[in-house]
C-alpha cells in the first residue's frame, strides 16, 4: 500500500501532471511509491551517475526525494 514504511519508490517526471498520475497509478498497482520530479527538465536528477540511479535498485521514497536534492549537473 502507498506510504507504507520500507516501501521502495520510482521518480516520475512530466510536463503533464495527469502523465505523473497515470504513471503513479502504474507505479502503486507494480508496488512502488511515486516521487514526483517534475517538469520533465528535471529528469536529468534520476538519469546516470547521480545518486537516485546509482540507489534505484533499493530506495524508499524519503531516500528518493533525498537523492533527487543531491543531484549535481556535470558539465
Amino acid at each position: 500500500m502507498a506510504g507504507t514504511p520500507g516501501r521502495l519508490a520510482l521518480s516520475a517526471s512530466s510536463d503533464f501532471p495527469e502523465a505523473v498520475e497515470l504513471v503513479t497509478r502504474l507505479y502503486d498497482q507494480f508496488g512502488f511509491d511515486t516521487v514526483d520530479n517534475s517538469p520533465l527538465s528535471e529528469s536529468w536528477r534520476s538519469g546516470p551517475g547521480q545518486p537516485a540511479w546509482n540507489a534505484h535498485e533499493h530506495q524508499t521514497r524519503d531516500e528518493l526525494i533525498a537523492n533527487l536534492v543531491e543531484a549535481r549537473r556535470t558539465a
